[in-house]
Order: structure tokens, then C-alpha cells, then sequence
């Protein structure tokens, strides 16, 4: 059984998971002191997480990622489908997500669609080098979709 709910404040942060989305421990810190963490509970096991953080006119998805093992399941459709509902309620109209390449058609599945490319932001903002499915990444798609 599948549950989604505000990540308990008194586990342990899942930075297995935060740092699989973002390898910067600097910046997930940064984000989870201003953000609100959801957690996808599989039979009480974390499956995935997501991380919703708010901009003066936006929401932004600024981290997402479920374990290998539960991937394919739904799962990370439900945690979007979370935080946009928490956008919603927060009284914002629209939601945001920086991401590769390789997954914009996932959140074009999910409704979301081009805004821009940032050239370079993946050399610019990280003091290593980034690497999805072995492959250094340069650039970040951001995609928006109203609520």
C-alpha cells in the first residue's frame, strides 16, 4: 500500500534519495530549511521523495526521486501530483521544475511544459561534475504548468 504524506520530522533525512536528485548536500540543505519534504511510503518502506520549495509567484519541484526498485509503479507521478495539490493550496496557480534532458518527456506526461533552457547551469552551479545515466550534464530544461 502506497501512502504520501509530509516527510516525519523526527526520521532521518533521506539523503540517499535528496542527493540521487541533487548531488549538492549544500544545496538540498538549503532547500530543506526552506521547503516541505513528502515522502512515498511502500508498505511503511521510503520509496521516494519530493521536495517543494516557494518562490514569490511559483512553486517549484526542486527535487524528486524514487528508489530504483519502485520506479515504474506510479510512484513519482503521485509525489508531483502532492506537491501540486500543496502549491494549490497554498494559493499558488502555477509550479515549476528545473530537470535533463532525459525526463522531460516523463513531466510533459504529466502536463508540464517548456518554459527555457538555462545554458550551462549544471558547469555553473556545481563544483564537479554532474552525471545522469553517464552522461555529464550541461544544461537544465525548466518546464512550468498552471494549477
Amino acid at each position: 500500500m502506497l501512502i504520501i504524506k509530509q516527510y516525519p520530522h523526527e526520521m532521518e533525512i533521506p539523503y540517499h534519495l535528496l542527493l540521487d536528485a541533487d548531488p549538492s548536500k549544500k544545496l538540498v540543505d538549503k532547500y530543506l530549511s526552506c521547503g516541505i519534504l513528502f515522502g512515498a511510503f511502500y508498505n511503511a518502506e521510503l520509496a521516494g521523495e519530493c521536495l517543494l520549495i516557494f518562490h514569490k509567484n511559483t512553486a517549484e519541484i526542486i527535487n524528486l526521486a524514487v528508489l530504483e526498485k519502485y520506479q515504474n509503479k506510479s510512484i513519482g507521478k503521485s509525489l508531483v501530483s502532492m506537491a501540486e495539490n500543496q502549491a494549490l493550496l497554498c494559493g499558488y496557480k502555477c509550479i515549476e521544475i528545473g530537470t535533463t534532458e532525459h525526463l522531460v518527456k516523463y513531466y510533459e506526461k504529466l502536463g508540464y511544459k517548456y518554459n527555457k533552457t538555462i545554458k550551462d547551469f549544471f558547469v555553473k552551479n556545481y563544483e564537479f561534475p554532474v552525471i545522469d545515466n553517464g552522461i555529464i550534464l550541461k544544461n537544465m530544461i525548466r518546464l512550468m504548468k498552471n494549477l
